[in-house]
């Protein structure tokens, strides 16, 4: 609930910023002022009205994915609008004051000169088409192969491992970019393949067909996985029992052993879910059990700021998504505050590897900007 009354509270703010700037002190009349009001809302609360339709389980697929397509690419554009209308305001305020400081007719650049402010409005609304556009084509384009080299000496042999995370598979996602992620991670021939949360985001029923593409996922020493929040959202225990079906191991505060490689795999649940649901609690002792401290001990976590958390335990490494890399920039700023620093890519935490996924996938808008997605081949060289 307070989840939901945040998010709700951002949108009204973010709602009345950009209809005071658009629309407030332009000469528009007033049934175009109620118009451009109108799109400003349905753009910035097409979440959750998107939300509410996809529970509606009789409205066609087809037209669902249309509308969510037009509504979450309308709220991508919101985001990229605002924050140039804002860059905009700051970079016009800075030359307003520069003028008035030499004393000079400042009413040309004045910033409530209504006829300067309409041009300048609608400069920025191209503006923003365009790095929307950009941002469109970055969410399309495949995943970038990321590759992370680690010698330690507790591994028997080298080892492969392939990270995907933040598939976030909906109604709506392609089945040809789907399998052609798979045909990706398959190629990289991986001794272990592991997945770092939020991979289904829709109920069962409406992506069962589709989440069996997965299935073709292959690794001699198995696919794990651990769940994000949004398995939580979509539904846990049709996630479990569907990734039974698919050969997807989860790890659930449990840990596996893979013998050969010396490597002990461990999982724990979304952290951000497991503290508002005291069910779900996270138990790194559970998660260890049947390891030795000559094991390669690897934990897997969709939240990365968990890692604040294991100054006393014995990890080598720790694989985490859920950032999204930001995903839509300026977002990586609030993002990487919202994790306790950690954004994307390798860090070392009190010894421990730590690397955040951007993710394959993104949530709401398929777009991309400065944040890549990416497939993570993880190289564990053993150092004999």
């Amino acid at each position: 609930m307070l989840f939901y009354l945040s998010v709700l509270i951002i949108f009204v703010a973010c709602s009345a910023i950009t209809i005071k700037t658009v629309v407030g002190y332009s000469g528009f009349n007033l049934t175009t002022k109620i118009w451009l009001a109108f799109l400003v809302l349905l753009g910035w609360f097409s979440p959750l009205l998107l939300c509410g339709l996809s529970g509606i389980h009789e409205l066609n697929d087809n037209v669902y994915n249309i509308i969510s397509y037009a509504g979450y690419t309308l709220f991508g554009f919101m985001i990229i609008f605002l924050t140039l209308l804002m860059l905009r305001d700051i970079v016009w305020y800075a030359i307003y004051g520069i003028v008035c400081l030499f004393q000079i007719d400042a009413w040309s650049v004045n910033p409530k000169n209504v006829s300067m402010l309409n041009k300048a409005n609608f400069i920025v609304f191209l503006c923003a088409l365009l790095v929307s556009a950009f941002a469109l084509r970055g969410g399309w384009e495949r995943p970038k192969l990321n590759e992370i080299n680690i010698n330690s000496s507790l591994v028997t042999e080298d080892v492969r491992i392939v990270q995907i995370s933040d598939l976030h598979i909906t109604r709506s996602t392609s089945d040809e970019r789907l399998r052609n992620i798979v045909y990706e991670v398959n190629a990289l021939a991986p001794h272990v393949i592991v997945m770092t949360g939020d991979i289904m985001d829709d109920t069962l029923i409406k992506i069962d067909k589709k989440l069996d593409i997965l299935k073709e996922l292959n690794a001699p020493f198995g696919v794990y996985s651990v769940v994000g929040n949004h398995e939580f959202y979509s539904g846990l225990n049709a996630w479990s029992y569907k990734a039974r079906q698919l050969g997807i191991h989860i790890l659930f505060n449990r840990g596996i052993l893979l013998k050969p490689l010396n490597i002990f795999l461990s999982g724990i649940p979304d952290a951000y879910t497991a503290f508002s649901h005291p069910t779900f609690n996270i138990n790194f002792e559970k998660a260890l059990k049947g390891s030795k401290k000559e094991n390669y001990r690897i934990l897997l976590s969709h939240n990365p700021s968990v890692i604040d958390n294991l100054t006393s335990f014995n990890y080598d490494m720790m694989l985490s998504g859920h950032t999204h890399g930001g995903q839509i920039f300026p977002m990586h700023y609030f993002v990487k505050k919202a994790n306790s620093g950690y954004l994307s890519g390798s860090y070392k935490v009190n010894g421990i590897d730590l690397y955040v996924s951007s993710g394959a996938g993104t949530w709401g808008p398929m777009m991309r900007l400065f944040a890549p997605s990416e497939i993570t081949l993880i190289n564990i060289f053993s150092k004999k």
